[in-house]
């Protein structure tokens, strides 16, 4: 954001100005929500006749607002003074002419994470992906399909956890299996198996599902 804004007020004083013979400019501003709030302040000194050798001191606070977008970064908000300038009307008012810049960054939009797992929504995809489960996946001496009973099993435990993971490996227990190694194979915990399997009565030709984390 990048913001070019005049500011014009007139200063009525309660004397006479022959003459400004000293003026200064400084600024104070905060940053709201939706808005800056701010203060002009003009000192300075001024004679009231042309021949007086007195000096008159004068101090004018001109507070100022500015309404910004909720997509600015307000850390970064800075106002600065372009140009000052200030003319005497019928000999007792001020007027003064401020241009001033406000800058500021916008704020920058979180672009969405990436999923890491495909979120599984309902029954119906699930029996798809285990339609399709390949004989890689599964580990046994032989070739087997998984059969309507299975599936239903595995369902019941995945709905169960509602998980959001894609792919589920099917185990067959072997004679020299333990947790351990099956853990170590599928690069998975005990923690894991136990949430969808009944660890304590594993026996062999069991079946174990297994959730593939490394996706």
């Amino acid at each position: 954001m990048n913001l070019i804004i005049p500011f014009t007020k007139d200063i009525k004083f309660t004397s006479n100005i022959s003459e400004i013979t000293s003026i200064s400019l400084e600024h104070e501003f905060t940053v709201n929500n939706d808005e800056i709030l701010g203060n002009f302040i003009v000192s300075g000194d001024y004679k009231t006749h042309e021949l007086s050798v007195n000096k008159e001191h004068f101090e004018h606070v001109l507070p100022f607002r500015v309404d910004i977008s909720s997509r600015i970064d307000r850390e970064t908000v800075d106002l600065a003074i372009q140009d000052f300038t200030y003319e005497i009307k019928d000999n007792d008012t001020l007027k003064i002419d401020i241009e001033y810049t406000i800058n500021a960054l916008e704020l920058k939009e979180e672009e969405p994470k990436e999923e890491l797992f495909e979120r599984v929504e309902d029954t119906e995809s699930l029996e798809d992906i285990l339609d399709e489960i390949s004989d890689e996946n599964i580990d046994t001496q032989e070739t087997r399909n998984v059969s309507e009973e299975d599936k239903k099993t595995i369902l019941e435990s995945i709905n169960e956890q509602d998980e959001s993971f894609v792919t589920y490996h099917i185990h067959i227990m072997q004679e020299n299996d333990t947790i351990d190694t099956i853990c170590t194979k599928y690069n998975t915990t005990s923690n894991v198996l136990n949430e969808y399997n009944d660890l304590s009565t594993v026996a062999i030709g069991d079946k174990l599902i297994i959730p593939d984390l490394n996706e």
